[in-house]
């Protein structure tokens, strides 16, 4: 990357605002808010608080990016509600309700285009006497419309693609034991794809990396045995899964950013009532602990962000919470206020 001295020199601008496009190295003074201001490159990732969500929320389903993000259904606690978060990177904002109640729920896609599917809708199944659900729902920026609804119910299953395009495996709450294989979404047809290896019938709530139906990674989750928390990662190329370097904590419930390459898992029950903070990044063949989340918790909204830029939405530990977390990931370049402290 080229540098502000290389172009500029060694000059400090006086700008009325921040510049949009600050080079590495760059230094200015913002006469509008009387500080000196400069851009650097992370050493060390961390976790930073960022604004908090309208309403304590856990189980919510999510997509999108770090600066356009999307959280939907789920519940506080009570009842569950079927609203929809926005977040810009700095604020939320209300969007279309979904038009079914759930909790529990995944999803994938962009803001602008995503697609939730399964999760907990406090009623009767589509095909047996569970809570789980077997519809699905498409939103395009505002509002919610449903689509063909899966052959079998999906409670609490892990999801990764787009809205038209997506893959869809492992359930703790369908039904009936045929429907924790995996399924296929493609513009509105589902098709069988084989399930996961490890934790089957019964492996919900993975840490998701990748945003692609055929190149994606299912890290830890509940499997529903004792203990229910797993280490073990699988990773899907189009057509099988391969088991592959296990987290170095188990966890169940948590959240997932980045690629199978460049990834993040966050956060995650490891036990009944006990939950991390615990983050590890992959590097495409081994996990590293990061800085830890600073409120521990699992079922938290993240989005399909990056492994150095993502955030840790509500969740609950035990109770659920509103608190916003954003990862800023070592390497990445942000704005350093200077101060004479």
């Amino acid at each position: 990357m080229t540098t502000y001295k290389e172009t500029n020199g060694s000059n400090i601008e006086v700008l009325s605002s921040d510049p949009a496009n600050p080079l590495l190295g760059q230094i200015w003074y913002n006469s509008t808010s009387n500080v000196l201001k400069g851009l650097r490159y992370v050493a060390t990732g961390a976790w930073a608080s960022a604004t908090a969500l309208p309403g304590a929320d856990r189980g919510c389903g999510y997509s999108g990016t770090a600066t356009a993000g999307l959280v939907f259904a789920g519940n506080a606690g009570g009842p569950r509600h079927n609203l929809t978060y926005e977040y810009n990177g700095s604020s939320w904002t209300s969007g279309g309700n979904m038009n079914t109640t759930k909790n529990y729920i995944t999803g994938c896609g962009i803001q602008t285009a995503t697609l939730a599917f399964g999760g907990e809708a406090g009623a009767s199944g589509c095909y047996a006497t569970d809570y789980a659900s077997c519809t699905a729902e498409q939103y395009n920026g505002s509002s919610w419309t449903t689509t063909t609804n899966a052959p079998y119910d999906g409670g609490a299953t892990n999801m990764a693609g787009t809205s038209t395009s997506a893959i869809t495996a492992g359930d703790g709450r369908g039904t009936p034991a045929a429907a924790l294989q995996g399924l296929l979404f493609n513009s509105g047809s589902w098709t069988a794809a084989p399930n996961m290896n490890t934790g089957v019938p019964a492996r919900s709530q993975c840490g998701i990396l990748g945003t692609s139906q055929s190149s994606v990674i299912f890290a830890g989750g509940d499997n529903g045995t004792s203990p229910p928390f797993i280490a073990n990662v699988e990773q899907w190329n189009g057509s099988t899964w391969t088991e592959i370097t296990d987290l170095n904590t188990g966890r169940g419930d948590p959240g997932g950013a980045g690629s199978v390459t460049a990834g993040l898992v966050f956060g995650g029950k490891t036990g009944p009532a006990t939950y991390t903070g615990a983050t590890e990044s992959w590097n495409g063949s081994a996990w590293t602990e990061e800085g830890d989340l600073s409120a521990s918790r699992g079922n938290s909204s993240g989005n399909r962000g990056t492994s150095t830029s993502t955030w840790a939405a509500g969740g609950e530990s035990p109770g659920a919470v509103t608190t916003v977390e954003e990862w800023t990931g070592a390497g990445s370049p942000v704005v350093q206020t200077f101060t004479d402290s």
